[in-house]
């Protein structure tokens, strides 16, 4: 193959990748606690070098061109956004490190599903849950948070529910032990492979009547978008540049053949 060719569709597809994270993040810029992707790549060695220089049909100064990317495992932006004050008592968010645990739903699996999309609602069963989903938000017993309706519903900085003065409950709020084991899976819910966790730190606060923001910045998303549609367009500028090119050297080699 042509070796020019073969960089520039590598370009391409690359931009690609990075276009669909970067068009995913931009959607969701106004989802409550969203949490931003980063894409991660690494430069690929060429296949005579990832050999030990064992490949009998090479030449060393096109090693020297690298052999493209490689994608590593997209890793979350974990920061806190901005708070939006909405005065909603069903309205929650997390001021510091930590996570609310969310019921899974079908078999156990061990993971833990997380969130810090704190939009919740009482379902028909009075239970505490995602207003989006559905899913029940589950207590430091490790079930859902069961209201009865009978009077106001409050929230206090360590997680305790209230409804009406009597405590019915307590959020539980975790921090992941190793960040690695976490993949998204929706738009709010994160999960963590294995589900090791352990309680969020004094520091971190329940603050009610509160929304978390997206993590993603639009404006820097929307340059970003541009930017990485245009080096699509240069890389299959090149593609047809190198097509080109290798169509004129069969036509006139043809001729002498």
């Amino acid at each position: 193959m042509n070796y020019g060719f073969h960089l520039s569709t590598a370009g391409a597809m690359t931009g690609m990748r990075r276009l669909d994270t970067v068009a995913n993040n931009l959607a969701n810029s106004s989802t409550v606690g969203f949490k931003a992707d980063m894409l991660s790549m690494v430069a690929r060695r060429p296949e005579n070098i990832e050999r030990g220089g064992t490949v009998a049909d090479t030449n060393a100064l096109l090693d020297q061109l690298g052999g493209g990317t490689l994608f590593r495992q997209n890793h979350i932006d974990l920061s806190q956004g901005s708070f939006r004050q909405t005065g909603g008592e069903f309205d929650l968010a997390i001021d510091g490190d930590g996570f609310f645990v969310v019921e899974e739903k079908g078999p156990r699996s061990g993971d833990l599903l997380l969130t810090r999309a704190g939009q919740l609602t009482r379902d028909r069963a009075g239970n505490l849950v995602m207003a989006n989903t559905g899913a029940a938000l589950l207590g430091a017993n490790g079930r859902p948070i069961a209201l009865s309706g009978n009077g106001a519903l409050r929230v206090d900085g360590d997680g305790r529910v209230f409804e009406g003065g009597d405590e019915v409950g307590r959020l539980r709020v975790v921090v992941p032990q190793d960040s690695a084991n976490l993949r998204k899976e929706g738009q709010t819910e994160i999960r963590l492979l294995g589900g090791k966790a352990a309680d969020a730190p004094a520091a971190t606060r329940v603050v009610q009547g509160a929304l978390e923001e997206s993590t993603v910045d639009p404006v820097l998303a929307l340059a970003e978008l541009v930017k990485v549609s245009r080096g699509i367009e240069f890389s299959t500028r090149l593609m047809q540049q190198h097509d080109q090119m290798t169509g004129r050297l069969i036509d006139t080699f043809g001729r002498f053949a």
